[in-house]
């Protein structure tokens, strides 16, 4: 006979509210694939209630889901499925029955972004505004991640720089000790730097930063760049649709301020059936195609086909989406289209030279 299911308190919760009050209505299941071939919220967390060997089943699906967050906005009684699997992949971590091997390309980024040569601080005496570009902005538009500094720096030229890793990988991936010891290494550091704000460039960081709970203000670059009075340059898109990061789904202020920049500019914006709380993976959440390729191939697929159902290019303001979805469609990050004079849609360097970006423009923003 199997023995019921031994779960932390705190996850036993979640797994259990998620039991008792999903309604199996349907809607969650009707936008995600996930969840379409698995089962409902509430079937899922009922039977792993059952068992051991149906918890532990369930803590490793927790893989295959994107934690887009999609299924918590459409709930009409507040379920957060997205949570629990989240909490679920740190117990398959802290219990050891999931190796995380597959996922190692991403957790190689990851540490080579909090280590020199490719972490600095650039934080000059009186400095209370740092920009943090994150990881993967530098790597792919250097160039619109340089204007970007430079912008700050004409506004004040005390501004600061810092080139580090939120460690958003490992706490999506489980390893939440981990990331919570480098976050809090992370915010004490800027903390004793008397920073009173952060301007982010990455939505990741932008979130983890929130949720961290610091004493200074959590920024995007985006919500400066609405104040600033130097000219932007002239975007070589009239008209375009907007794919929000799932990251962001929850954070209004965010998506406005890149619906504000891209009416300030000129474009024209037209809205996808899915954007703003609503909107669906580019198809690199949760780190699914290192663990579940084709249901990121087909959050890629669904993204692509409401763009292309409006036959216009879309506009994000995640570097990782649009290094998913440019090969496929044509995409661009807002920075780079309206900080960096162009004639046309720039695609995405190697992943390999996104090293060498990094070192670059590190290098430059000492010397500037």
């Amino acid at each position: 006979m199997s023995s019921a299911p031994t779960i932390p308190d705190k996850d036993l919760k979640h797994i259990q509210h998620t039991a008792d009050e999903c309604i199996e209505c349907g809607k969650c299941a009707n936008e995600c694939l996930f969840l379409t071939n698995n089962g409902s919220p509430g079937q899922l967390t009922g039977n792993a209630l059952l068992s051991q060997e149906n918890y532990i089943e369930l803590a490793i699906k927790s893989y295959d889901c994107s934690l887009c967050s999609l299924c918590s906005a459409v709930c009409p009684v507040g379920i957060d499925p997205a949570a629990m699997f989240t909490r679920l992949r740190t117990d398959a971590q802290n219990k050891n029955i999931f190796d995380l091997k597959k996922y190692s390309p991403l957790l190689g980024y990851e540490k080579i972004g909090r280590k020199f040569p490719f972490k600095d601080n650039i934080i000059p005496e009186g400095c209370t505004t740092l920009f943090f570009p994150g990881c993967t902005l530098p790597a792919l538009f250097p160039d619109a991640t340089k204007a970007a500094c430079r912008l700050l720096k004409a506004k004040d030229a005390k501004y600061g720089l810092m080139f580090d890793c939120c460690t958003k990988p490992s706490k999506m991936l489980g390893r939440s000790i981990f990331h919570e010891n480098c976050i809090t290494e992370l915010v004490n550091t800027i903390e004793q730097k008397g920073i009173k704000r952060i301007l982010t460039g990455c939505p990741n960081c932008y979130i983890t930063f929130k949720e961290a709970n610091p004493s200074f203000e959590v920024a995007s670059i985006y919500e400066e760049l609405l104040q600033q009075k130097t000219p932007l340059v002239s975007p070589y898109l009239t008209k375009a649709t907007i794919h929000d990061p799932c990251v962001t789904r929850f954070a209004d202020k965010a998506q406005s301020s890149i619906r504000k920049l891209l009416d300030k500019s000129g474009v024209i914006v037209q809205e996808m059936d899915h954007s703003r709380e609503r909107t669906i993976c580019c198809g690199e959440g949760g780190g699914a195609p290192f663990h579940a390729p084709d249901n990121a191939e087909a959050w890629s697929a669904k993204r692509i086909r409401e763009a292309q159902k409006l036959d216009l290019p879309m506009i994000t303001y995640c570097a990782g989406c649009v290094n998913q979805l440019s090969p496929k469609h044509p995409t661009v990050h807002i920075l780079d289209l309206l900080l960096v004079e162009r004639k046309s849609m720039p695609k995405p360097p190697p992943f390999f030279l996104g090293y060498l970006n990094r070192l670059k423009l590190k290098i430059t923003a000492r010397m500037d």
